[in-house]
């Protein structure tokens, strides 16, 4: 039947020999007719006029009363590019295993639709479309806006979307508390550093009220582990920033009081200088290139004045002349030194140019060693640390 009358090439249709069998027919011939029709609209060769003058009709048919007629025109078009609106929102208003598949698929749907979607559709329809390759924009910003946490997380697991710093900070403000999104978050490899480093400080901060609710307020060591975690999680983090970020990032750092003075003797003591310098430079509001000369000298008196002016404690200055000296001497300024040589030539410098003959000062400074450093270094410190207890 179809098949002759498109032989035919009219330049229209006769459309009401359709409209009779979908009216009059029964299901056996209203299924065929689907079936040619939805040929006839993936059909490459068929003319832009015929797929518009069929298009009602098929929209017609997605509404039948019978299941395998509306399945049939969801499956035979989910690749079908330039079907109508119309069409468009009669499978997607349709029951879920016909509707959904056909809404993460099908090209026809624009970013108009997409939108219409996210803002009337039901939480299938919405994760459907946050996990469509070809996302469009607006769409995006739509689930940014009003999507619920788990269209945020198709969203964030769609791998052909990518989310620039201004879209992650938005996730990251509406869904800190979301212990889901902010795992997914965490390991996407262009989170901005800032958010992970803001999510670190309020980890620690959730840990230390759980802590003090469940009455642990009293034993110090709970509040030294949080803390070892939150600034060696911290360090890790800053790692991976860029040398021109670190500014910045140092910046905010101290905005949200995390630029601690045990921070950087942890940064130093590991040998990544970049932060320590940069963190130096702020804190005594000199440049860069100052704080450099400085520490490359080597000089007791220039140094000194360097930390004053940063407001860092008198008990702290031992620790990073012992850096600025093996930063000097290695020739590590500026750079990212290995933190087991970098850590072994401090440990060096400080038994035997530091504190050498005061005993209760070598304690000190090596208890702040053995907190502060890590891995092989920390077990060389500790090792020295029972030594030196057991001869006291």
């Amino acid at each position: 039947m179809l098949e002759e009358i498109i032989k035919q090439r009219r330049l229209r249709l006769d459309v009401s020999i359709f409209e009779n069998v979908m009216n009059t027919g029964s299901v056996a011939d209203r299924m065929a007719l689907t079936r040619q029709l939805c040929d006839l609209l993936n059909d490459p060769h068929s003319g832009t006029d015929e797929c518009q003058q069929v298009m009602p009709i098929v929209t017609k048919l997605a509404c039948d009363t019978d299941r395998h007629i509306r399945d049939i025109i969801a499956s035979r078009l989910l690749k079908a590019d330039g079907l109508s609106a119309d069409l468009v929102f009669a499978i997607v208003a349709d029951e879920d295993d016909i509707a959904v598949p056909f809404i993460g698929l099908n090209p026809s749907l624009d970013d108009s639709i997409m939108k219409t979607i996210l803002t009337v559709g039901d939480l299938k329809r919405c994760k459907a479309v946050a996990a469509r390759p070809d996302l469009g924009a607006g769409a995006v910003r739509k689930i940014m806006k009003d999507g619920g946490e788990e269209v945020v997380i198709a969203l964030l697991g769609n791998a052909k979307v990518r989310l620039g710093a201004g879209y992650c900070r938005k996730i990251y403000n509406r869904f800190h508390a979301s212990p889901k999104v902010c795992d997914i978050l965490m390991d996407l490899p262009h989170l901005p550093c800032e958010i992970a480093l803001v999510h670190n400080q309020r980890t620690a901060e959730e840990m230390r009220k759980a802590a003090q609710y469940q009455g642990w307020v009293a034993d110090f060591r709970s509040d030294d582990y949080i803390s070892d975690k939150e600034e060696v999680n911290a360090l890790r983090i800053l790692l991976g920033v860029e040398a021109k970020k670190l500014q910045s990032v140092v910046a905010l750092m101290s905005q949200r009081g995390m630029l601690t003075t045990s921070l950087l003797l942890r940064a130093g003591m590991n040998g990544y200088l970049p932060f320590f310098e940069w963190a130096l430079a702020y804190l005594a509001n000199v440049s860069l290139r100052k704080v450099r000369r400085a520490t490359g000298t080597m000089s007791g008196r220039t140094v000194n004045a360097l930390l004053r002016r940063a407001g860092i404690p008198q008990d702290a200055h031992v620790l990073i002349h012992a850096i600025c000296q093996v930063s000097a001497a290695t020739g590590a300024s500026g750079k990212q030194a290995d933190a087991e040589a970098f850590g072994r030539a401090l440990v060096e410098v400080i038994m035997t140019r530091h504190a050498a003959d005061d005993e209760h000062e070598r304690m000190r400074i090596v208890g702040l060693l053995a907190q502060l450093t890590q891995g092989r270094t920390r077990t060389l410190v500790s090792r020295l640390s029972e030594g030196m207890s057991r001869v006291a």
